[in-house]
């Protein structure tokens, strides 16, 4: 059973009217520790999906005042064991909330967030990626391209995109559009270089399978991007490894770049297609599954304004999404051999 440790540092108050803010299902046991004058620290220990409400309820109540400050540790374990002894009775009362079962909005939106910093790790990043994808296809060699899969260092913005537009937060998005941008330019531009410095032969089998896209791309792409956005909410990124294999941004776009080093231009728009398709696919799915995992703002006016970028934003990834699939189909009736 995964937990947290709420650390919350608040003015001092009444110990009952702050602690009833604890009597809820899914709080394990908590403590006060006084610091001094004006400040006490409470520590929460808390089931991970009553985090977000723990939190929302000490901000609504103290995030005016300078002294409030709150942190998230993630527990890796506790003695004495903490078991479940309520979830029978939950279940028999059918108390389960479908969509809440996730870390809570702080704790999601400083994982994600940092994953879209344009720094010289993310750029070392996606240059050796895009070298270690270019030269798997120049060799052939599937192992070789699933690890640049691996490194992926283009998921995290396109997941800080879509994080972004279900919170309404028009500075991150921003932020993670220039990072995909300049990541997804750099390894292009360095994959032409390659493309132009070695022979690439585009009936290779792995250069071939991202040539020509399929409307099963698409599915895959759309239940990837779910996936990955699962993998987050729960906190549980390391199952990211299978979804960047299947959802990858790197490989189609570093095709695409060699392909039109070597001249094979309208190969090069049929990898590119691919990569497109991926990231409208990622970023629909990723609205959509944060949407459903109750991601929203807190504060309510920022919430309306939230839901309605939301739906503009879903209305656009849609309307992409069908151009993509028209083009697809295009490709399939006059070019495709």
């Amino acid at each position: 059973m995964p937990l947290r440790l709420i650390e919350a540092v608040v003015p001092k108050q009444k110990k009952e009217e702050i602690e009833k803010n604890f009597q809820i299902e899914g709080v394990i046991d908590f403590w006060r520790e006084e610091l001094y004058e004006d400040k006490t620290i409470y520590k929460i220990l808390v089931k991970t999906e009553v985090s977000e409400k723990i939190i929302d309820r000490l901000s609504r109540k103290f995030s005016k005042d300078e002294r409030f400050r709150i942190v998230v540790t993630d527990v890796v374990a506790t003695v004495p064991i903490v078991e479940d002894e309520k979830e029978e009775e939950a279940k028999k009362k059918k108390k389960t909330v479908i969509g809440r079962l996730r870390v809570s909005r702080e704790e999601l939106y400083s994982n994600i967030s940092s994953s879209a910093n344009l720094n010289y790790i993310y750029i070392s990043m996606v240059v050796l990626s895009t070298i270690i994808a270019a030269f798997g296809f120049i060799n052939n060699n599937v192992a070789v391209i699933i690890g640049a899969m691996v490194i992926a260092p283009l998921l995290g913005p396109n997941i800080a995109i879509s994080l972004a537009t279900v919170l309404g937060d028009v500075e991150l998005e921003k932020k993670a559009f220039l990072t995909g941008f300049v990541g997804g330019f750099i390894a292009f531009v360095l994959a032409v270089i390659l493309g132009v410095a070695f022979e690439i032969d585009p009936t290779a089998e792995e250069i071939r399978k991202r040539i020509f896209v399929n409307f099963g791309d698409i599915v895959i792409a759309i239940a990837s991007g779910t996936a990955g956005v699962l993998a987050f909410t729960t906190g549980a990124s390391v199952s990211l490894v299978g979804v960047m294999v299947a959802i990858s941004l790197l490989p189609p776009l570093v095709a695409s770049g060699l392909l039109f080093g070597s001249g094979y231009i309208l190969y090069s728009m049929g990898s590119m297609l691919l990569f497109l398709a991926n990231f409208a696919s990622l970023n629909l799915a990723g609205v959509l599954t944060f949407s459903l995992q109750g991601v929203r703002p807190l504060k309510w006016w920022e919430a309306k304004k939230a839901k309605e970028y939301r739906r503009k934003s879903i209305f656009l990834w849609m309307i992409l999404l069908i151009l993509l699939i028209g083009a697809i189909y295009l490709e399939k009736k006059y070019i495709r051999p």
